[in-house]
């Protein structure tokens, strides 16, 4: 099915949009010190309010004298001044979150269906989902008969519906604590957590294709309203008839889809993060970033900005 892919594909054009958020290996917060990070060193050493936030160079120690009033004339310590705490690598994954960015996924894909075959979609009297039952279980019964091809071209199975599979895979890594931070390895964590993401984009592509809000359900896909057609798109059908629906979709989207992001990792470990370590030049980074790790980017389009740096935390002592 072609929507799908098609899809993929804006979302690999605008990556660097989503690339342009992500941060520099000398910027992870889990891994790195705060003066490595250049982006973060331009910070004034005293907040707008008058009290004194430590600078990269600062430790508690040498601060510890300093005091600042507050409005109600109370005193506060600056060796209190705190940066946000660095995520739990022991935390559970986050559930709400990865739904909601695949929800999101899903209604962009869904949106796309609409604009592109709203005929279809409002074939029966012009209401979307008419006859939703019957023609679900029909577009079933075509897709247990159809074979391997669903009559779209091979890019867009063996290509676009990839595409698709990896974003919804890096959803689950990004969400997924104990896997987010992992580089392409050989260690057993880096295989267990790239499984875990290929089980998820196949949860994904099976609701995609086959679910109860799937394509077919839109489009109305291998039902009777919608009869088979030949290769060129032409009706009737005389033979080697396609319906819309196949095999491959559902098998070369997770299959593929993790195959590419675990291609995305090899590239980001051994040519992004060296090329971050060479050059502070955040335009040639970028450009690096959008050639290699193309759909990451569009993966953490859909997300919050939850690595951002928080504003210090002043606590009373």
């Amino acid at each position: 099915m072609r929507t799908s892919a098609l899809v993929s594909a804006i979302v690999l054009l605008l990556c660097a949009t989503g690339l342009g958020q992500l941060r520099s290996s000398l910027c992870d917060l889990t891994s790195s010190r705060l003066e490595d990070c250049p982006s973060l060193n331009s910070a004034q050493e005293t907040s707008d309010s008058g009290l004194h936030v430590l600078s990269p160079k600062e430790s508690p120690e040498e601060t510890s004298e300093t005091h600042a009033p507050d409005a109600a004339g109370s005193y506060f310590d600056a060796s209190s001044t705190l940066i946000a705490s660095q995520p739990n690598a022991n935390s559970g994954f986050h559930w709400r979150r990865a739904l909601l960015e695949s929800f999101t996924f899903l209604t962009i894909e869904q949106g796309y269906v609409v604009h592109s075959d709203f005929f279809w979609v409002t074939v029966e009297n012009g209401v979307p989902f008419n006859h939703y039952w019957r023609d679900y279980t029909r577009s079933l019964s075509t897709w247990v008969h159809s074979g391997w091809n669903d009559g779209d071209p091979n890019w867009y199975g063996y290509v676009g519906h990839p595409i698709q599979g990896a974003l919804t895979g890096f959803i689950q890594i990004q969400n997924d604590p104990q896997g987010e931070k992992l580089e392409f390895s050989r260690t057993k964590a880096y295989w267990w957590s790239r499984l875990k993401a290929g089980l998820w984009n196949a949860a994904y592509s099976t609701q995609w294709n086959l679910g109860p809000l799937s394509e077919v359900t839109g489009e109305k896909y291998g039902t009777k309203v919608r009869g088979p057609w030949n290769y060129d798109g032409s009706w009737p059908c005389h033979r080697h008839c396609v319906t819309g629906v196949g095999q491959i979709d559902i098998v070369m989207t997770p299959l593929g889809g993790t195959g590419w992001l675990i291609g995305e990792d090899f590239l980001d470990r051994f040519i992004v993060r060296r090329v971050e370590r060479a050059t502070p030049n955040r335009f040639l980074i970028d450009t690096v970033r959008c050639a290699l790790n193309p759909i990451r980017g569009g993966a953490n389009m859909l997300t919050e900005n939850r690595h951002g740096i928080a504003p210090p935390a002043i606590l009373e002592k």
